[in-house]
């Protein structure tokens, strides 16, 4: 009988543990803009993991994070931010343009590089 309780105090230790590593997540909301007004399409990525999101087109998007996280926002054309989320629910980021001019930037299908870092043929599409 001694063996059972050792076990079954196992199994709720482990079980409290597990829901003390879920409770530590919360949705954060982060509303995406520049100058002009909000932005449709911006990147919202939890630091350090593969988990993100983009923005609707009211420039809003909701994610999952660490009380103590780091959502980064990116966005092409624009200057990505790094923000601790600090136990906020809400962040309001505004992007400021990229000083680097978008002809300097060549898309490729899996990522972007610059034109001075690309080797191999390049075609330019006029659309």
């Amino acid at each position: 009988m001694h063996k059972k309780a050792k076990s079954l105090f196992t199994v709720l230790v482990l079980c409290l543990v597990c829901l003390q590593a879920f409770a530590q997540k919360k949705q954060v909301k982060v509303t995406v803009s520049d100058a002009l007004g909000p932005l449709a399409g911006a990147g919202v990525l939890v630091q350090g993991t593969g988990i993100g999101t983009v923005t609707d087109a009211d420039g809003v998007a909701t994610i999952s994070i660490d009380e103590n996280g780091v959502v980064e926002v990116s966005m092409i054309g624009y200057t990505s931010q790094a923000i601790p989320v600090a136990g906020k629910s809400s962040l309001e980021v505004v992007l400021s343009e990229d000083a680097v001019m978008l002809d300097e930037v060549v898309f490729i299908g899996y990522g972007t590089a610059k034109k001075k870092d690309l080797t191999g043929s390049v075609v330019k599409a006029d659309i």
